[in-house]
């Protein structure tokens, strides 16, 4: 559960060793974390009454893929900023189109870059 005195990020990432490096820097950071492994236990969350300040999430999902999690999540939470983790060459994450509120990062990334990616997408509290 996450503690309701820091600010919340739901990470959701299928690759376990992704998921575990992405929560252990953002605890690291002082944020509170959700996990989830695929769109199906992430999106109870995303429509429950939990407060999440960030959704995190893999493009590429299985079964409900990233892009498509992040338009039902702001249905439930217009508000949500959302970052989206890829395996995308930069080339074509040129080619990527963001709606205001979301970015993307390609794996493998540095962790100075990724703390630096979510330290932007969240207002200083």
């Amino acid at each position: 559960m996450a503690d309701p005195d820091k600010r919340t990020i739901l990470v959701v990432e299928d690759e376990a060793v992704i998921q575990l490096l992405v929560v252990d820097i953002l605890n690291d950071l002082g944020f509170a974390t959700l996990e989830a492994k695929d769109a199906d236990s992430a999106i109870p969350l995303l429509e429950g009454p939990q407060s999440i300040d960030l959704l995190i999430t893999d493009i590429g999902l299985p079964g409900m893929n990233g892009w498509d999690l992040a338009r039902r999540a702001r249905k439930a939470r217009p508000a949500l900023k959302v970052l989206f983790l890829t395996g995308y060459e930069a080339a074509e994450r040129q080619e990527l189109e963001m709606d205001q509120g979301q970015d993307v990062i390609v794996k493998p990334f540095e962790t100075g870059e990724f703390e630096a990616k979510v330290y932007s997408m969240l207002p200083a509290s």
